[in-house]
């Protein structure tokens, strides 16, 4: 048995008579948090991540369904041919994947991503402008070459914006190697 363990059992009697004083008291109270702050302190952190890991899946599933589809999709009109409902899925998929790989770059330029923004936002209205026109006349040729000439615009102009892009990061590379020797 301990020597420490040996005295408290021994005088149980005289340590167990004496309280200590209010003061003491008061100031462990401080230094102990409390369970019921606790508690709401992390319910209320698990439910802003619930919260925020929710809306996330909502927004990712909302513009994931809108960028692949690219908004009115063709396929949802009856009488379309598959290969211009494939077409389209096809451009709409290239058109994605080039605006996935411009983000890294346009990061460090919000002023150039606005721009590209604003001409994408320009070329899928005048996209939904030919698809409304192809609603009303399906079989005409002209329409769905405008409609696919539209597409390639787009194309085009998200792999010149990436060529360039990159360019200009190569040259920024370039510079900063010379510049360290």
């Amino acid at each position: 048995m301990d020597k420490l363990e040996k005295f408290i059992k021994e005088n149980r009697h005289d340590l167990d008579r004496h309280e200590p004083d209010q003061a003491i008291w008061t100031r462990i109270q401080k230094g102990k948090p409390e369970p019921v702050r606790l508690l709401t302190f992390y319910l209320s952190r698990a439910a802003m991540l619930i919260f925020i890991i929710a809306s996330s899946l909502v927004i990712y599933s909302v513009t994931s369904d809108r960028a692949f589809t690219g908004g009115d999709h063709l396929s949802s009109h009856p009488g379309l041919s598959p290969e211009l409902v494939e077409t389209e899925v096809y451009y709409t998929s290239i058109t994605n994947e080039l605006l996935e790989q411009t983000k890294p770059f346009l990061a460090s330029n919000p002023a150039l991503e606005a721009e590209l923004m604003i001409e994408i936002t320009r070329l899928d209205s005048i996209c939904d402008d030919i698809r409304n026109d192809l609603k009303d006349n399906i079989s005409n040729q002209e329409v769905i070459e405008a409609l696919v000439m539209n597409y390639r615009i787009k194309v085009r102009l998200l792999e010149d914006m990436l060529d360039v892009l990159r360019n200009d990061e190569n040259k920024n590379n370039d510079n900063n190697l010379h510049h360290e020797l």
